[in-house]
């Protein structure tokens, strides 16, 4: 039982590390131009922030950025793995982006579509 006890706080540690560490950066315009707005932890509701539905390019810098077309984890989501996205047109989420939150990767109770280096796949 003590085993089991500490691999679950082991992992849950670690899921708060990799959230901890994610960074994302929110561009007005296409090409990382324009305003721009940094998450460096937890889930935005970018309503709140002034950002609702103006992203169109974004830098992921650490850990994977989950982003969705509404609040609350609602209509279309992605998973954005690091590296830059200068455009998010092809993804038909530019100008869409409601959310965004550390990502939580393969195991998720939501359909996601994984973008990245490898290649896009839907999870």
């Amino acid at each position: 039982m003590k085993i089991i006890t500490r691999i679950l706080v082991g992992a849950a540690g670690l899921a708060l590390c990799a959230q901890a560490l994610a960074q994302v950066t929110f561009y007005e315009g296409e090409g990382f131009r324009g305003r721009a707005f940094t998450v460096s932890r937890g889930a935005v509701n970018l309503q709140r922030a002034g950002f609702n539905d103006r992203a169109s390019s974004v830098i992921v810098d650490r850990g994977r950025w989950e982003v969705c077309e509404d609040a609350g984890f609602g209509g279309r989501c992605v998973l954005l793995r690091p590296g830059n996205y200068g455009s998010l047109r092809q993804m038909g989420l530019d100008n869409r982006v409601s959310l965004g939150a550390p990502g939580h990767g393969p195991g998720t109770l939501r359909p996601l579509h994984l973008t990245g280096a490898g290649g896009d796949r839907g999870l």
